[in-house]
């Protein structure tokens, strides 16, 4: 996974939107070892980054690719963000 996508799920988990669900970081991450709360992700981060995206109504940049990879696995993601669903991400 790029840096780039990296810091993008980092800046869309910490906004206020986002902030107001009450997901602790260690859903999606696991700490680093120095303590920060942003290690290595424990999901797929172009699943995170579709899912967090449409929630703030910002388009995605990975939902394409995925929807091309994986089956229309984006629209899915995208749709249980809109129905307030936590889906199953899948694991790394």
């Amino acid at each position: 996974m790029s840096d780039a996508l990296e810091q993008r799920l980092i800046e869309l988990y910490r906004h206020p939107k986002i902030q107001g669900c009450n997901w602790q970081p260690r859903l999606f991450w696991y700490a680093a070892a120095d303590g920060t709360p942003f290690g290595s992700l424990r999901v797929d981060g172009r699943e995170l980054e579709v899912f967090l995206a449409t929630i703030l109504g910002e388009p995605s940049t990975e939902q394409a690719g995925l929807d091309a990879e994986r089956d229309g696995r984006g629209q899915f993601l995208a749709a249980n963000a809109r129905r307030h669903e936590l889906p199953l991400f899948t694991r790394r």
